[in-house]
């Protein structure tokens, strides 16, 4: 039975790579006031699987304020596998985890990060298996945020 690792930031978004290859995207939620949630799909050098999400939202510590965010699941083959998790918006490093450790329920992990109104957010997650050098690169587009999201934000 496969595992997951998911590396979760709040969030949804557009393309992926998937180990050099690109993927579309998987699912779109729709009547979100910031914006639709888009996420894509794919597999790492080595085979494993993942998924990559990202959304604005503007629920997050400071109510009404924009942020952008990422899911990013990693489908393991079970527990004790040790990973290096790294987050970035616009090549801006805003999460790291030098040992995520899968477990029987995966591992999951909520992260956020500032937004501006007028502009486009390219996420990253960036993940290397520790014991097997197994690479794993995905990326989405945000275009920026609709106005009525993050009122409280430049």
């Amino acid at each position: 039975m496969r595992r997951a690792i998911t590396a979760a930031v709040l969030g949804m978004a557009g393309l992926g790579l998937a180990g050099g290859v690109v993927t579309g995207p998987v699912a779109q939620a729709s009547g979100r006031r910031c914006g639709p949630a888009v996420s894509t799909a794919g597999t790492g050098t080595l085979g494993t699987t993942w998924t990559l999400k990202s959304a604005y939202d503007d629920d997050g510590p400071v109510p009404g304020k924009l942020v952008v965010g990422e899911e990013f699941q990693i489908n393991t083959q079970g527990a004790g596998q040790h990973w290096t998790v790294t987050f970035a918006d616009n090549g801006t490093v805003f999460f790291g985890n030098p040992d995520d450790v899968s477990t029987v329920d995966g591992i999951r992990e909520v992260h956020m990060n500032p937004a501006v109104h007028h502009t486009p957010q390219h996420m990253t997650a960036h993940a290397v298996r520790h014991e097997t050098g197994e690479v794993i690169d995905g990326a989405v587009d945000l275009p920026p945020a609709p106005d009525g999201c993050g009122p409280l934000s430049p």
